[in-house]
């Protein structure tokens, strides 16, 4: 039912309904799980009667493991911080909400053991390590999506979108080359960022750049704040009554931009190409986003790529050695250079290198979550546009793209 009301594919694995958001899921609670905690939590309870009827009452098979676990966690981990209440906190935790979470970790570890058994669906477990998972809330789900682009991501994610290679090993379709190109076989990962045609035409360079004036923002609002620092330091003068002493301020957090009036943001997109200064640096070399300051002698270097998830760490070591030469004349021209390459997955999942570059820039918690979003949901976009024209002629604003028959 829940895979009906999704708009989920029925080959779908369900786990990534219930699975945590640590693990690429929606976070919904299975019902058997639910009942599970209730049944543990119930037995717990009654276990500390002082009724020896109460006591005798036949006890569940899963509850001596689970006590002998919460033992061992009260005696021996009890005092680690495991999370974000701070150091000396004083709020205790409930014997039953440590039991669910074992619950909840032992259903976690059996969909891990179920994906490795699976040949498409288990891209989950590979790009854990180098991305941020979408925060899926009901506040997205309900008001930020629509039902249309949610269906996409979904079977996108578990690789369920009703592609020609996917068609086809369901029976339903006898050719497996892409609609666009007509050589690849046509799966939506080829469809998403491996079509020729498409890239020629302009199509993935429309949405890196969706995504790029995104992150365009977020670099402006750090350099509006580095220009501002400049007349808070030169107009703000603290006095001290006599007999008391300074109240320090809040630390500010650390960013590459320093103080500086003369920040220059440029960018290169489909439609507008720039050229870096031959005073800076004689180069026809160009990344998405140069920035620069001549009284700081710095430059901040950002190139952005929308690629496959699973490709992320190969495109991200391509990125940085393409400038790896733009970056020694910057350096022999005097100039501190801070080289950037973030990624952003066509299916909407964040690299943690664009959340080191947001932090880096010194932009706060509630700025940095509300870019990830932005950029998730313009790369995700981008890629539905892209699905919902596979099999018409796209006009875009740029070259048309026939079908090939």
């Amino acid at each position: 039912m829940l895979k009906l009301w999704l708009g989920l594919a029925l080959t779908a694995d369900s786990s990534a309904l219930f699975r945590d958001r640590n693990s690429f899921g929606m976070n919904l609670k299975r019902p058997s799980e639910l009942y599970k905690h209730l049944r543990v939590s119930k037995r717990h309870i009654l276990g500390k009667s002082h009724d020896d009827v109460v006591t005798s009452l036949p006890k569940d098979n899963d509850a001596p493991e689970l006590e002998s676990r919460l033992q061992f966690h009260k005696q021996f981990m009890i005092g680690a911080q495991n999370n974000r209440v701070g150091l000396g906190s004083s709020r205790k935790v409930q014997d039953t909400d440590i039991l669910k979470s074992f619950i909840r970790q032992d259903e976690n570890d059996k969909y891990k053991i179920h994906a490795m058994s699976l040949e498409m669906q288990n891209d989950w477990l590979d790009i854990g390590d180098f991305c941020i998972p979408l925060a899926l809330k009901w506040r997205t789900l309900i008001h930020d999506w629509s039902p249309a682009l949610l269906k996409f991501y979904l079977n996108a994610f578990q690789m369920t979108l009703p592609d020609q290679s996917n068609l086809v090993r369901w029976g339903k379709g006898t050719k497996k080359t892409c609609y666009i190109c007509g050589k690849a076989v046509g799966t939506a990962k080829h469809l998403l960022v491996g079509c020729k045609v498409l890239l020629d035409s302009g199509q993935y360079s429309r949405r890196h750049d969706r995504v790029l004036e995104i992150i365009r923002e977020a670099v402006s609002l750090s350099v509006a704040r580095a220009q501002r620092e400049i007349t808070t330091n030169e107009r703000s003068i603290g006095f001290v009554r006599e007999g008391t002493r300074a109240i320090k301020s809040n630390v500010k957090p650390y960013s590459i931009l320093k103080a500086a009036s003369d920040w220059t943001i440029m960018m290169d997109t489909y439609e507008k190409q720039y050229k870096i200064p031959e005073d800076i640096c004689a180069s026809a070399s160009r990344p998405d986003i140069f920035l620069y300051s001549r009284i700081l002698k710095r430059v901040v270097m950002i190139e952005l790529t929308v690629p496959w998830e699973t490709n992320i760490p190969k495109d991200h070591a391509i990125k940085v050695n393409k400038y790896y030469e733009l970056t020694n004349e910057l350096t022999r021209n005097r100039f501190v250079v801070d080289l950037y390459a973030v990624e952003v997955g066509a299916r909407g999942i964040t690299a943690k290198s664009l959340y080191n570059l947001l932090k880096d820039l010194g932009l706060s918690r509630t700025n940095i979550n509300s870019f990830l979003e932005r950029t998730s949901k313009a790369a995700l976009v981008g890629s539905f546009q892209i699905w919902l024209g596979r099999e018409r002629n796209l006009d875009s604003g740029g070259e048309r793209i026939t079908r090939v028959s």
